[in-house]
């Protein structure tokens, strides 16, 4: 395919996932290139050594706006609409994997987006926690009908785009929309980037389609998972013509936590390590261990900054001394 890559946008939080990600487009799409879009300092380079891939940071995005305004949870991604090195693009969040030969649905001849198609239904009260407040929108948006792509609205995890779809000028309003409105749209970009497809594609704008190829583990069943995404010792088991992106979007894939199903990823993540580290095994299993360790560090030590934050600024506030 042409002028086509993969993104994934990162953190230093799920950095470790995103190895395994890489890995598994490696081990099921070959050569593809791969561009991570990194949120952070951090370097790549074991990525960038393995696998080639590009890095997109604050220090070399093109677009000042982005560079300012577009690094953090939930926008990262949106910087690949503007500054992916290819034309055609899949982005990925760090917690996926690829299953199969997933540019089975890449049809950008015909198509300038193809997202997933949600299988299951969300409620209306998951759909207002997930996406937007339907109420607020009927009056902000007021020529965008919302109640029509009900059950179609989708996990921005995954997605096929072309590059340039949407103006620069269209997403700063939006930006500028969600600080005035911050309760609104809700997980990050996933409420406002599903209402500017949409209404998009509604004004005939842009081409849109959906077919059902990602599946959000924790709306399946641990048993359903395993029968599905089956890993034996040496390699996935890929039932016929089953492709989609895995996507962990909820609890994580570590290899301590056994209510969530991460079989899939921690193949993937193993493989890395053997591929780069030469390591397998318990040797492999600590590393990989203390890769999720950290991770939970990670969050609680944020957790507990914003806390005292959070307590600093009440005393400033109140008077009270601490």
């Amino acid at each position: 395919m042409e002028d086509f890559g993969i993104i994934i946008a990162c953190c230093d939080q799920d950095y470790h996932y995103a190895k395994g990600c890489c890995a598994s487009i490696r081990y099921f799409l070959g050569d593809v290139p791969i561009c991570l879009i990194i949120d952070g300092e951090f370097l790549a380079k074991d990525l960038q050594k393995a696998y080639g891939v590009q890095v997109i940071n604050h220090l070399n995005v093109k677009h000042q706006v982005l560079r300012e305004r577009s690094f953090g949870w939930g926008l990262t991604k949106m910087v690949a609409f503007w500054e992916s090195p290819w034309s055609n693009f899949l982005f990925l969040d760090a917690d996926t994997i690829v299953w199969g030969n997933i540019l089975k649905y890449a049809n950008f001849q015909d198509f300038d987006v193809i997202v997933d198609r949600p299988l299951y239904k969300d409620s209306f009260e998951e759909f207002s926690r997930f996406f937007f407040k339907p109420q607020e929108i009927e009056k902000y948006f007021p020529d965008f009908q919302w109640q029509k792509h009900f059950g179609q609205y989708f996990c921005t995890g995954a997605f096929f785009a072309k590059r340039d779809i949407f103006s620069i000028d269209e997403y700063i309003y939006m930006l500028d929309f969600v600080d005035r409105n911050p309760d609104v749209f809700w997980l990050g970009e996933q409420g406002f980037l599903n209402l500017m497809l949409f209404r998009n594609y509604d004004a005939g704008k842009i081409r849109l389609s959906q077919s059902s190829w990602q599946v959000i583990v924790p709306k399946f069943q641990w048993d359903e998972l395993k029968n599905r995404f089956f890993v034996e010792q040496n390699s996935p088991v890929v039932k016929a013509d089953d492709t989609c992106v895995i996507h962990w979007a909820g609890p994580k894939p570590t290899l301590y936590n056994s209510q969530v199903y991460s079989e899939p990823m921690n193949f993937f993540r193993r493989k890395f390590i053997q591929e780069t580290e030469g390591l397998t095994g318990l040797p492999a299993e600590a590393l990989l261990k203390l890769e999720d360790l950290e991770r939970d560090l990670n969050i609680y030590q944020k957790k507990l900054v914003r806390k005292v934050r959070k307590l600093m600024k009440l005393s400033i506030n109140t008077g009270v001394n601490y």
